[in-house]
């Protein structure tokens, strides 16, 4: 992973902007939807089900870039880093820690913070692997010749 993060060092162009800014207004327009539809209650569920889902969906998508790196462009750029990044939101996850410590949630505050970090890094696992799995069961098995 870092290597493929350095490997991006240096490398933008007006077409990789245009396509993270595209990426990113439209994930940052769905979280605000769903954050806007959804009353939190006293857990913070709509925010940490986005950051789950967008952390799933940025494994599918990193899977997929490994195999098909001609789509660099899209499933990087503008699937990746615009459209997961403006989904997923680790200020507004922050702010919500704060705001359950200060109100003397301390250990909802304590488990929502672990359940977060875990679940979105389990998250990006699951979502490579269920790719790959994907694939080995619907790719043909080579035939003798």
């Amino acid at each position: 992973m870092r290597a493929r993060l350095d490997g991006l060092r240096g490398t933008w162009d007006r077409r990789r902007v245009i396509a993270v800014a595209v990426g990113g207004a439209a994930g940052a327009a769905l979280r605000w939807a769903v954050v806007a539809s959804f009353d939190a209650g006293r857990f913070p569920w709509p925010v940490l089900a986005l950051n789950v889902v967008g952390s799933v969906l940025l494994g599918l998508l990193l899977a997929e870039e490994e195999r098909r790196p001609s789509a660099r462009l899209v499933l990087h750029d503008a699937s990746g880093i615009g459209f997961c990044g403006g989904l997923t939101t680790f200020s507004t996850f922050s702010l919500e820690v704060v705001d359950l410590a200060r109100d003397g949630n301390i250990g909802l505050a304590i488990m929502y913070t672990v359940v977060s970090v875990l679940a979105a890094v389990l998250g990006i696992v699951a979502g490579a692997g269920a790719l790959r799995r994907l694939r080995a069961v619907t790719i043909p098995l080579e035939t003798e010749p």
